[in-house]
């Protein structure tokens, strides 16, 4: 790790200057906030293409309702709940996935950069 980046050492780890921190902690409220949007964004267009078949087979579901006391809903009842639960199914996948390329974009952004290791101008040691 660079010194410039990390501060001192302190034993074995490096001791975050202040000011790296609070950019630490800037960039992470940041972050947070962006995946917090993609979420909601990625939710709303899911249920913006999911809701009108729901609306229509509740609507179905609602012109044949069972009479008062019956024993199954029927199989309408059931389709709707399938279609619920797949949209709430696929609404999760989008939230997991937004929130694992967050950490991965709050790891890419707030990794100090690494030294080349050795002497750039000499790549390989020539045998004499």
């Amino acid at each position: 790790m660079s010194q410039a980046i990390c501060g001192d050492p302190v034993g074995y780890a490096f001791r975050v200057r202040e000011e790296d921190g609070y950019r630490l902690l800037r960039n992470g409220a940041l972050m947070t906030a962006a995946t917090a949007a993609r979420v909601g964004l990625g939710c709303v267009e899911l249920w913006s293409q999911r809701m009108p078949p729901l609306v229509k087979l509740a609507s179905e579901l609602g012109a044949k309702a069972p009479p008062e006391g019956a024993p199954h809903p029927g199989p309408a009842s059931g389709r709707l709940r399938d279609e619920l639960l797949a949209v709430a199914r696929e609404s999760a996948d989008v939230v997991l996935r937004e929130v694992h390329r967050g950490v991965e974009d709050l790891d890419t952004f707030t990794r100090p950069g690494e030294e080349p290791a050795g002497d750039p101008k000499r790549r390989a040691r020539a045998k004499p």
